[in-house]
């Protein structure tokens, strides 16, 4: 008992310290359950399609969100667009391919600074790594965070050229539209 005690006001002492020293206080949040919808031309139909699954993993203090940093990934295997053959064509080897590579990630290496209060929405800007059928690029995207209670509800819009991440399906046009959501919770 006593050990334990110890080791638990060793920790409280350690966190007293770094609290006065002005030390930033990320915590892990993570999410699960997101979605992702997207929309892309090929030839000339406008195809429109949904990926559910879109899990996050993330350190944030809403107090300071230029502190924050994590990773977003996008299960591409889970694709859908209301027709069978042309979701297996788009998980296919010549534009997805995702039996060698199943996820879409997005590793946050910067956010706009700012406070996130509950109750709140902000709208700031995300910087970092997409990578997509293994090719990698820098991605600025602008984000819309809702904080309400613990959980912070997280929307993107952006777009993007797949022709730059090796995705050269034939006909298909050099833009797509996507959207994700998903909602942070603090890890236990």
């Amino acid at each position: 008992m006593t050990r334990a005690f110890s080791r638990t006001g060793r920790r409280f002492l350690a966190l007293a310290l770094l609290a006065g020293s002005g030390t930033v206080w990320a915590a892990p949040y993570t999410a699960a359950q997101g979605r992702a919808t997207f929309e892309h031309r090929v030839l000339i139909v406008n195809v429109r399609g949904t990926v559910e699954g879109v899990t996050a993993s993330v350190q944030l203090d809403p107090d300071d969100l230029a502190a924050t940093r994590g990773q977003v990934s996008v299960p591409l295997v889970n694709l859908r667009t209301g027709i069978g053959l042309r979701d297996d064509h788009a998980r296919g080897e010549s534009a997805l391919n995702t039996a060698r590579f199943p996820n879409a990630t997005f590793v946050l290496t910067s956010l706009t600074g700012g406070r996130l209060a509950d109750g709140q929405t902000v709208s700031t800007t995300a910087g970092g790594q997409l990578t997509l059928k293994g090719v990698t690029r820098s991605l600025s995207v602008p984000v819309k965070a809702t904080r309400t209670g613990n959980q912070v509800r997280v929307t993107t819009q952006f777009k993007f050229n797949p022709h730059e991440f090796g995705v050269n399906y034939a006909g298909s046009s050099d833009s797509a539209s996507v959207e994700v959501t998903f909602t942070l919770i603090p890890e236990a």
